[in-house]
C-alpha cells in the first residue's frame, strides 16, 4: 500500500496540496485583516459620530499630536478664524456617485491651524475651471466637526491651491505655519455675530459597511481542502486502481440473529 501512496504523482499531489494549503491560509488570513481594519474604523464611527462634541484640546492636546484608531470621527467643537487666503481644493471626490471638488480653508487656532473641509460642489465646466463655491467668513467663527487624520499621498503634481487628495503634509506645504495633525470634517459653523454662513454642500455620513471580506477568508479556508481532495482524486485514479477495487472479494453480509433464526 505504502508503494502505492508514495509515488512520484501522489508525493507531487501531496507537495501541491501543501503550498495550495498554505496560499489559501495566507490569502484567508490578508482578507481577515482587512475586515478588521473596516470593522474597527465601523466601530469607531459608530461610536463617535453621534456623540456630543467635544473640545478640540481634549481630543488633540497639542498640533503635534495624532488621532488614535478609536479617535477618528470624534466630534470636536473649535473656535478660530479662517484664513481664508489660504483656501485649497481638493480634486476627483464624489458626492452621490457626481465628481466634484472638497473646499478646504485652514482655521487659526492660537498659533497653529486646522484645515477645515468645509463641503463639496460640483466640477466645472472644463477640468482645469474651478467652479465657484461660498468663500469662509473673515470674523471669528465657532465650529463644530468631525476629526479625521491624514490621507495617503497620491503623488500627483497639481496646480497651486489644488491637492489630490487630503495629504496633511502636501496642504502645509501650500498653507505653512504649523498644521495639526488631523483635520475636521465641518457639520456647524456661527459666526461671532451668530450668523451662520454660506458653505458648499455638506459631506455625506460616513460608511459603516464592512465589506465582504469576513466571507472571503472564510471561502479561502475551505478552498483549502480542494488540495486534499485532489490528493484523494489522483490516489484513487491511479493506474488499475479501479482494477484492484472491482476484484475485490465483496465484504461479508453481517447476519443479525433474527435472520439466523427465520432461515
Amino acid at each position: 500500500m505504502f508503494r502505492e501512496i508514495f509515488t512520484k504523482r501522489i508525493l507531487g499531489a501531496i507537495a501541491f496540496a501543501i503550498v495550495f494549503g498554505m496560499a489559501c491560509y495566507a490569502l484567508g488570513m490578508w482578507q481577515l485583516s482587512r475586515y478588521e481594519a473596516k470593522d474597527a474604523r465601523a466601530n469607531a464611527v459608530e461610536t463617535n459620530y453621534a456623540r456630543a462634541a467635544v473640545s478640540l484640546a481634549q481630543v488633540l492636546p497639542s498640533p503635534a499630536a495624532t488621532l488614535a484608531e478609536d479617535q477618528i470621527w470624534t466630534k470636536v467643537t473649535v473656535t478660530g478664524r479662517y484664513a481664508v487666503d489660504r483656501t485649497l481644493v481638493v480634486r476627483t471626490r464624489s458626492l452621490a456617485s457626481t465628481l466634484g471638488l472638497e473646499v478646504l480653508v485652514p482655521l487659526r487656532v492660537g498659533d497653529a491651524t486646522l484645515l477645515v473641509d468645509r463641503g463639496w460642489v460640483r466640477m466645472g465646466e472644463t477640468a482645469g475651471e474651478l467652479p465657484p463655491f461660498p468663500a469662509a467668513p473673515a470674523e471669528e467663527v465657532t465650529l463644530t466637526g468631525w476629526l479625521k487624520p491624514s490621507e495617503d499621498d497620491r503623488g500627483q503634481n497639481l496646480p497651486a491651491g489644488q491637492l489630490a487628495s487630503i495629504n496633511l503634509a502636501q496642504a502645509q506645504a501650500q498653507t505653512g505655519g504649523t498644521l495639526y495633525q488631523a483635520y475636521l470634517v465641518l457639520d456647524t459653523e456661527r459666526t461671532a455675530s451668530g450668523v451662520t454662513p454660506q458653505r458648499p454642500t455638506p459631506l455625506e455620513p460616513p460608511s459603516v459597511d464592512r465589506g465582504p471580506h469576513f466571507a472571503y477568508a472564510l471561502q479561502w479556508w475551505l478552498t483549502a481542502g480542494l488540495g486534499i481532495a485532489f490528493v484523494v482524486f489522483l490516489y484513487r485514479s491511479r493506474p488499475g486502481a479501479a482494477e484492484r477495487r472491482a476484484s475485490a472479494p465483496p465484504k461479508p453480509k453481517k447476519v443479525r440473529i433474527w435472520d439466523e433464526e427465520d432461515g
